[in-house]
């Protein structure tokens, strides 16, 4: 299952857009991916199928305990197939509102296309006279990166960004009936907090769904590397993160900031002996042992002049 999403996330259709950081609450602009299985033509009866399905996919998905549906209508070759899914953390009105202005939407950016997939940030859409249901394929796959860089070592900030999207997938997968999670991972001063969220169509099993998660997760050192935000969207899961919070309510997951890494080696300290001056050594023969021992000054019968107490004993032993 793992090769098979990998397989169709290299053939998928990729989009890179860079955004700016908005607010959590701030309107969204659609991405599109118009496909490339054919055109109909104005009041077919393709045309006539998709309007009827925006008459009751919105309304399906809103009514459903997981906020999402599929449907399909007509037969050959006019089928249409087409699944909604909002995201786990919205509610009711904002889904059936976001789902409807997603078919408006697909038939303007797509015009004609019998094939448009169509993202918001509360929903996403997809339509098709392809059975893309029969299949848990993650295609029509668009990235969305933020164009402003982490200021961390990148390859400590990926890694900390795939642990919580990682942690939070297993969440989702495994104990969410919607297939959805959200989660905060502790970070450093600069980035307290990173904050993620993934999800998946939930008539996906737990296998699947975080097999499909596992693929787009290893894609984010190359897609995303660095960046303080970035997304990656495909028909059956996604994720998000970034280092503001951007879900509603607390998070499922709370993770601890990993630790730290190890403080470098001291810089060598290159010390200079200092030269001495001439004239500062003085043999004394036997009276090295007997003042200077215990100082370690003795060398081959020679010793330093200080202390000078030393030099005056020899002095007056001297003279004795």
């Amino acid at each position: 299952m793992a090769t098979r999403h990998r397989t169709f996330y290299r053939l998928a259709a990729t989009i890179l857009i860079a955004f700016l950081l908005t607010p959590p609450t701030a309107a969204q602009p659609p991405w599109q991916i118009c496909g490339k299985s054919g055109n109909y033509a104005a009041n077919d009866t393709y045309q006539s199928n998709i309007r009827q399905l925006s008459a009751t996919l919105p309304k399906n998905a809103s009514a459903s305990r997981t906020l999402f549906a599929t449907s399909s209508i007509g037969s050959l070759p006019n089928i249409a197939y087409a699944l909604a899914l909002c995201r786990g953390d919205g509610n009711a009105s904002a889904c059936e509102a976001c789902v409807t202005t997603a078919f408006q939407d697909a038939q303007q950016l797509c015009a004609f296309n019998k094939d448009a997939t169509v993202i918001y940030d509360p929903c996403y859409l997809r339509f098709s006279n392809q059975n893309f249901l029969a299949t848990t394929s993650n295609d029509n796959i668009i990235v969305l990166k933020n164009t402003q860089s982490v200021s961390s070592p990148v390859d400590v900030f990926d890694a900390a960004v795939q642990t919580l999207l990682n942690a939070t997938g297993d969440y989702a997968a495994a104990n969410s009936s919607r297939r959805f999670a959200t989660g905060e991972e502790g970070f450093d001063t600069t980035n307290p907090t990173i904050y993620g969220l993934v999800q998946c169509t939930p008539d996906m099993s737990p296998a699947d769904c975080r097999s499909c998660l596992g693929d787009i997760i290893t894609q984010m050192p190359q897609d995303l590397s660095g960046s303080i935000g970035g997304r990656l969207i495909g028909v059956r899961c996604n994720f998000r993160y970034e280092v503001v919070p951007f879900f509603s309510g607390s998070p499922t997951l709370r993770l601890p900031a990993p630790p730290a890494p190890p403080a470098p080696p001291p810089a060598p300290v290159n010390v200079t002996p200092t030269a001495t001056p001439r004239g500062e050594f003085r043999k004394i023969g036997k009276q090295c042992s007997g003042y200077c021992a215990a100082y370690r000054c003795c060398n081959s019968g020679y010793h330093y002049r200080l202390p000078l107490l030393f030099e005056e004993k020899e002095e007056k032993t001297s003279k004795e």
